[in-house]
């Protein structure tokens, strides 16, 4: 029932935009609508290249790290999502752990996981 009222509602939003175009388009908007076609499909390839050096960047940058916290967060009397946060010194991980919205915390040196796989 509500696919069908959709389908109607689009048919008809369909037939009066027909109506309103007033003729048909010149050589020249159609070419221009192709150039800006090919220009979208082209960003969305620089998109999709961006988008994996700074996942490369990410991965990068957490091998640098040298702690990790796991935590809970409060969220209005009940506990929040399980999240980790990373940092490069154990004074800052410390400092984030006194943080008064934490609820449950783990502090992990990243060290010796890397060893513990070896």
């Amino acid at each position: 029932m509500v696919l069908n009222i959709t389908v109607c509602i689009i048919a008809i939003s369909v037939a009066l935009l027909a109506f309103s175009i007033e003729g048909k388009a010149s050589k020249a908007e159609i070419v221009k609508l192709k150039e800006e076609i090919k220009f979208f499909k082209d960003s969305k390839e620089k998109v999709y290249q961006l988008k994996n050096k700074v996942y490369k960047l990410e991965n990068e940058i957490h091998q640098l790290y040298k702690y990790k916290v796991v935590y809970k967060d409060k969220v209005f009397l009940r506990p929040g999502r399980i999240d980790e946060k990373y940092f490069f010194d154990e004074r800052s991980a410390k400092k984030f752990m006194e943080n008064s919205r934490i609820y449950e915390e783990v502090l992990i040196e990243l060290n010796e996981e890397k060893q513990k796989d070896e």
